[in-house]
């Protein structure tokens, strides 16, 4: 496995929410350049790590297949980097989903010339503003414009076969989103996750796009049950992982949850829940920038709560 490192000069640092969230960058928010990591797992496939969504790219005599753009700010970068591994612009472009720090850099890599593809509700978003409750604040992402949007769209399952592999995206229902995608790639037995895993760390479950932890366990499972013990495995975010570490995530997430409903059961509201603290036992090991104790409480409690009206 080789790790290569180049820096491009464009960057933003943004604040957690806006990590997390993901919404389009416009490229006049340049600011502090960034460091785009190139790890070579063999067979074509590389995993890239920048600001943003960890990238997938396959490369080969069949073209250049991509997986999430990060921010638009990255796109510079991210083609410098596949123009270092292919020396060719990428051909296809598949987003997980529709946050935009794995969407945000689709209208420079579309003007490239590669072919957007994704499941159906992520141009279902994409194309339109979207305000939701973010946290208790109103927060309103505005629609891509018309280059980022995905021109190739599916529902269950779609199958490509490029550069020698069979390459799977297999949609999980109401999970991180309502529109998430997860990538495998057989005979190199490598999986993407985009954000169904945040390996080592509380997930965000975006219950305003359609999520729920339920759906989130699920494809958790499902990803599990697809793969083996050998499985190379990029998540959204965080490092290279395994098979191992998507069943500590299910354990992680059963155990919160379970937490969460029984001060719910008692007749809590989020307050009182707050103040119990049900997930100090995970804090230590899962709490990070972004979802800390207190956001991933209230991320239980939305969804447990909404379920039950």
């Amino acid at each position: 496995m080789k790790i290569v490192t180049s820096l491009i000069a464009l960057g933003l640092a943004l604040s957690p929410a806006a990590y997390a969230h993901g919404a389009h960058i416009p490229l006049t928010q340049q600011a502090q350049p960034t460091p785009i990591s190139t790890t070579d797992l063999g067979d074509g496939l590389y995993m890239l790590q920048g600001r943003g969504g960890n990238i997938g790219v396959l490369a080969g005599e069949d073209g250049v297949f991509v997986i999430d753009s990060q921010y638009a700010d990255m796109a510079p970068g991210i083609l410098n980097a596949i123009d270092a591994i292919a020396g060719v612009k990428p051909t296809y472009l598949v987003n997980t989903h529709w946050h935009g720090d794995h969407t945000g850099g689709n209208e420079i890599l579309g003007n490239t010339g590669a072919t957007i593809i994704a499941h159906q509700g992520v141009r279902d978003r994409v194309t339109v503003d979207v305000t939701r409750d973010f946290f208790g604040q109103e927060a309103t992402t505005p629609a891509a414009p018309p280059a980022a949007w995905p021109v190739i769209t599916f529902n269950d399952e779609m199958t490509l076969f490029l550069n020698g592999q069979t390459v799977r995206l297999i949609h999980a229902p109401d999970a991180h989103t309502d529109g998430d995608t997860f990538i495998y790639f057989e005979e190199a037995n490598v999986l993407h996750t985009g954000d169904l895993m945040f390996s080592g760390m509380f997930p965000f479950v975006d219950v305003t796009s359609g999520g729920s932890f339920a759906g989130y366990v699920a494809a958790s499972e499902a990803m599990a049950n697809l793969i083996n013990d050998e499985t190379r495995i990029i998540p959204g975010h965080g490092p290279l992982s395994t098979k191992a570490d998507i069943m500590t995530i299910v354990d992680m997430l059963n155990g919160t949850v379970a937490a969460v409903q029984a001060e719910i059961d008692q007749g809590k509201d989020i307050e009182a829940v707050l103040d119990a603290a049900p997930l100090t036992p995970w804090v230590e090991d899962w709490a990070w920038g972004f979802i800390d104790e207190a956001r991933f409480t209230r991320l239980i409690y939305a969804d447990l709560t909404t379920d039950a009206e």
